[in-house]
Order: structure tokens, then sequence, then C-alpha cells
């Protein structure tokens, strides 16, 4: 009995090993950053990060001055008018707070719509790659998470494909 047992262990392995997997593996981060459209989006996405950047220094700078009027002459202005100084510098920290988060989203947004067509096409040229070369698994080594550190670095032959 485990004369046989044995006999079909090696028979399976032998099996396992003619249908031998191909593994790779790739820095799609790497990948992505050699696409000459990337410099395209990096630079729009600089400049519109510029820009708010000028209207959020606006901001501050008008809070800063009211604020510093408001602690020269705070002391000396009725009640009613230091509240309504208070109240407008709130409003002001209130406003500044909802446009870091509007421009948080927006540059997000942005980044996704430019570097979504990028993604999608080395996508399309690491599978293309997989199947012309007969990769069973192409591991992503960018995500800090290698299931196999073996294989071959099919980068070069992505790059071919997407003529970098």
């Amino acid at each position: 009995m485990k004369k046989i047992l044995l006999i079909m262990l090696c028979a399976a392995g032998m099996t396992f090993n003619s249908d031998a997997q191909k593994f790779g593996h790739i820095d799609s981060q790497e990948l992505l950053l050699a696409m000459p459209e990337r410099a395209g989006a990096e630079t729009k996405i600089t400049a519109r990060a510029t820009e708010y950047e000028q209207e959020l220094n606006t901001m501050k700078t008008e809070f800063d001055a009211k604020y510093k009027d408001y602690v020269d002459k705070g002391q000396t202005w009725p009640a009613a008018i230091r509240q309504q100084k208070e109240r407008d510098l709130t409003q002001i920290q209130q406003n500044i707070q909802d446009f870091s988060l509007t421009i948080q989203n927006d540059l997000a947004a942005l980044e996704e719509e430019l570097l979504t067509p990028m993604i999608d096409r080395a996508k399309t040229a690491i599978e293309a790659v997989g199947k012309e070369a007969g990769y069973t698994y192409i591991f992503d080594t960018s995500t800090g998470v290698t299931v196999y550190n073996g294989g071959e670095d099919v980068l070069p032959l992505v790059k071919t494909k997407l003529g970098l």
C-alpha cells in the first residue's frame, strides 16, 4: 500500500514538473516613470497645485492681517465689534480648511484622470507580454509584497512592447 502511494506521489510530482509554471516580475512604478506621458501629467498636476497654493496663501495672508488687527486693537473695541471680528476670523479659518480639502480632492481626481490611461496601457502591455512569453504569473515588485522572489524581470519586454 505504501509503495502504491509513493508511486502515485512521484507520478503526480512528475506531472507537476512537466507542466512547470513560468514566473516573471516587474516594477510597475519604474515602468510608469519611463512612460513619456508621465512627465506631461506631472507638469499639469504641478501647475494646478501651484495655482491652488497661491490662492491658499492669499487666504492665509488675509487671515493673518485680520488676526493681527484683532490682537492689536481688540482690547479697545466694544464687545459687539470684537465678537464680529472673532466670527470673521473663525469663518476665514473654516474657508481655508474647506478649500484645503477641495484642493486635495481635486488634485487626486486630476492625478487619477491623467494616470489611469497610462496604467491601463501598461496593464495591457504586461498582459500581452505574459501571454506571448508564456508566463503563468507576473508579480509587481513595486507593491512591496513579493510573493515569489524569482522568475524573470519582464520590464524590458514590456518596455519594448510599449515602444519605450
